[in-house]
């Protein structure tokens, strides 16, 4: 009755110590920013009043070497005195993750814009005020906050965390590595 308890007990702890690596994958990350990464401002000073509202994060992993993507798209509006103009703003920036073993969290470092786009495009023009306040609370945000925190409250993360060493980003997922 012992035995099959104890070779049990004992094949848990030999496949336990062969996992060297756990996935993020990029849902994960998505649904983590999209959480966290949240704006909306209304500023009803001057001739025009404006509405931006963040609505979707998404995250391309491993499309170029150790780099990660992060796309944010943002609906705006923009009351002028004749009719409210509605568009949105997608903003683009890339930057490379690493894992801060203080925090339990991933970070990015390096950060560039690689895109801005609007729709309809006939009023980039007139967002051009407003575009570079929008792209500078997510450039803060994403180079001042992890985009990812495993969560220490979870027993089997908490482990994780005090054994990770280092980051690789792999097409489609972030791969954390054990000591």
């Amino acid at each position: 009755m012992r035995l099959p308890l104890l070779l049990s007990l004992w094949l848990m702890l030999m496949l336990g110590g062969c996992v060297s690596q756990y996935s993020i994958s990029e849902g994960q990350l998505e649904s983590y920013l999209n959480k966290e990464l949240q704006l909306d401002m209304q500023d009803t000073q001057g001739p025009l009043a404006t509405e931006i509202q963040l609505n979707r994060v998404t995250v391309k992993l491993g499309h170029k070497p150790d780099t990660m993507a992060v796309k944010a798209t943002s609906e705006l509006i923009l009351r002028t005195p004749l009719f409210p103009l509605r568009a949105s703003l997608t903003t683009e920036f890339e930057a490379k993750p690493w894992y801060d073993n203080q925090t339990h969290g991933v970070y990015l470092r390096g950060l560039e814009l690689t895109s801005v786009e609007s729709n309809p495009k006939d009023i980039q023009r007139a967002l051009q005020g407003i575009a570079p306040q929008l792209m500078g609370f997510i450039r803060n945000f994403l180079e001042s906050q992890p985009v990812y925190v495993l969560d220490t409250q979870d027993s089997n993360q908490a482990r994780l965390a005090d054994m990770t060493k280092s980051l690789q980003v792999k097409p489609g997922r972030l791969v954390l590595e054990f000591k």
